[in-house]
């Protein structure tokens, strides 16, 4: 069986891609509760939840690199370096929960007023963006545990505690928001606490696995000590992709208040659309994980052509899933949109909104196909440790392009929502395009993560655990 094929890309990626989409069917599930709810509740969740996103993606996608510094570790056969590597993701990601817990509830308050939004909606921006907060705490300490099983390949695991946290994300969502089992209707805020409590199991879960893990293999009781050469590696590789991932969804953040000032109307079809959009965003998250950790993998083993041959097949994979789902975005939109169409009295035209989501999901059927490509070579790129480039690339066009044109549509040409769209789905084409250039200039190859000059590079049936070997 060749090495790094489609099978061995699949055996990795469809657990992720089962992750991703029990996490696309909760937000999916919790934005219609939402909107049956209220449809202002459904319209603060988009930019208050992505806000919240913004405030500890940095510290969250900081702390998950670790999987990268894994697979690379364990690439090399160096399992002692995998286990002391996901204790200082750890150590790292206690700090961030602590930022985050008391730094960002008050930035956040401060962020969501200047968004100038109805009072109407921005009193529910505030409940769900600091019923929120606990959540971010919690999924950045468990995503260094969970970090040490996707390293090695083992995304099973992360596949089966993730989806078992979003099947009681969505039992919480209904009681909390509609109030059931004796509890009072807690609307928006309901959700974000629903939220936060799947997370706070999922992170038990993720400590209670690596601690149960096979000790003669790998030792995760001992091996506990702060060691400042993995936090360093955190900084110089872990710091940039954290800080793409920030100014990246900042940038985004920044544009869905723009859109919020558009009319009321506008943000509940962008919110409508974009969650809809997630049952092909999120899973293509999953073949991008894949790719990441494969490709890793490969390039702890010295054999970069194999890391190449796995970006491009990975490539292949999702650009198939986003063929398909384009289908159901182009013939099924009205049918989509329904399902958000609000059971109660509104003051928001629903008929405005079902117009402009059908332009929206046409455009997003374009937009994903770059996605792909966006993001599965720019999870090769971090397997390999290329970050800073990552960075720059994502970082200039977000705010560069992005937010400039955005204001210039809204607040100069006075455009309407779909023009805004149109031009985001250009944004999201040069970006993907210019990914894929990093790529292929093969500059990666040159980059030492792991420090392997002058290790011993283990042989071929030592590592296979994950994936067969030529």
């Amino acid at each position: 069986m060749e090495s790094g094929g489609y099978y061995e890309i699949w055996k990795v990626a469809y657990p992720l891609i089962i992750m991703s989409a029990s996490l696309t069917i909760m937000q999916f599930v919790d934005r219609a509760f939402l909107a049956s709810n209220s449809t202002e509740d459904v319209a603060a969740a988009m930019p208050a939840g992505t806000l919240y996103f913004t405030s500890f993606c940095f510290f969250m996608v900081t702390t998950n690199f670790t999987s990268a510094i894994v697979a690379q570790f364990f690439g090399a056969n160096d399992m002692k370096s995998c286990v002391k590597a996901a204790w200082n993701g750890f150590y790292f990601a206690i700090f961030a929960a602590l930022m985050i817990v008391f730094i960002l509830p008050i930035t956040g308050s401060i962020a969501i007023n200047l968004g100038n939004h109805p009072p109407e909606i921005l009193a529910r921006e505030h409940e769900y963006y600091k019923s929120l907060i606990p959540s971010g705490a919690f999924m950045c300490m468990g995503s260094a545990f969970f970090a040490f099983f996707s390293g090695r390949g083992k995304t099973v695991f992360i596949a089966t505690v993730n989806s078992l946290a979003c099947c009681l994300n969505i039992f919480l969502d209904y009681i909390f928001i509609f109030g059931k089992l004796g509890l009072p209707p807690l609307g928006i805020w309901g959700a974000g606490a629903a939220t936060s409590l799947s997370t706070m199991f999922s992170f038990g879960c993720a400590i209670t696995l690596f601690l149960c893990t096979d000790q003669e293999t790998l030792p995760t009781r001992k091996h506990r000590r702060f060691k400042f050469e993995y936090i360093q590696k955190l900084f110089s590789f872990g710091t940039p992709a954290g800080m793409q991932v920030f100014f990246d969804v900042g940038a985004f953040t920044l544009v869905t208040f723009l859109i919020g000032n558009l009319s009321k109307e506008a943000l509940a079809a962008t919110t409508i659309a974009l969650s809809i959009n997630q049952l092909s965003f999120l899973p293509l998250l999953g073949f991008a994980d894949a790719t990441s950790i494969i490709c890793g993998q490969f390039i702890g083993r010295g054999r970069h052509d194999t890391a190449m041959q796995v970006a491009y097949r990975a490539w292949r994979m999702a650009t198939i899933y986003m063929i398909g789902m384009a289908s159901l975005y182009l013939f099924l939109p009205i049918t989509l949109i329904n399902i958000f169409s609000p059971t109660a009295t509104s003051n928001i035209d629903f008929n405005t909104i079902l117009k402009s989501g059908q332009i929206i999901l046409a455009l997003a059927a374009l937009f994903n196909l770059f996605d792909a490509t966006k993001f599965v070579f720019m999870g090769a790129l971090r397997g390999a440790g290329d970050t800073k480039a990552v960075m720059l690339i994502s970082s200039l066009c977000a705010w560069l392009l992005m937010v400039p044109g955005t204001l210039i549509i809204i607040y100069v040409l006075k455009s309407n929502i779909e023009w805004v769209w149109a031009f985001l789905a250009f944004y999201i084409m040069t970006e993907s395009l210019i990914i894929f250039w990093r790529f292929r200039s093969n500059r990666w190859m040159k980059i030492d993560l792991i420090g392997r000059n002058g290790s011993t590079m283990p042989p071929d049936d030592l590592i296979g655990e994950t994936i067969p070997l030529d």
